[in-house]
């Protein structure tokens, strides 16, 4: 299906850091545009095309999303308490 229906997710700050980090396959390269477009719109930075990081609470709509778009197995989100190294990013 090459249909993803197209949202604004509620985006509100978190105290804690969050890694979104993605491997979707090169056959639905729809589906990571559309993601990178929303990881945007949220207000995540991008570390690499597949690695985004922000002070944000992760809508649970876009879990659903990721889950009706069969997409959960490629995806890991990832809450950090410390930051260490990666402190000068934020």
């Amino acid at each position: 299906d090459q249909r993803i229906l197209i949202r604004t997710y509620p985006s509100e700050k978190g105290s804690e850091l969050v890694i979104v980090s993605f491997d979707i396959p090169e056959n639905v390269r729809f589906k990571r545009e559309w993601l990178r477009s929303v990881l945007k719109n949220l207000g995540l930075r991008m570390l690499q095309k597949s690695v985004w990081i922000g002070k944000i609470k992760i809508p649970e709509e876009l879990v659903d999303d990721l889950r009706r778009y069969n997409l959960l197995q490629f995806v890991e989100i990832f809450s950090v308490g410390k930051t260490g190294t990666i402190k000068h990013v934020i």
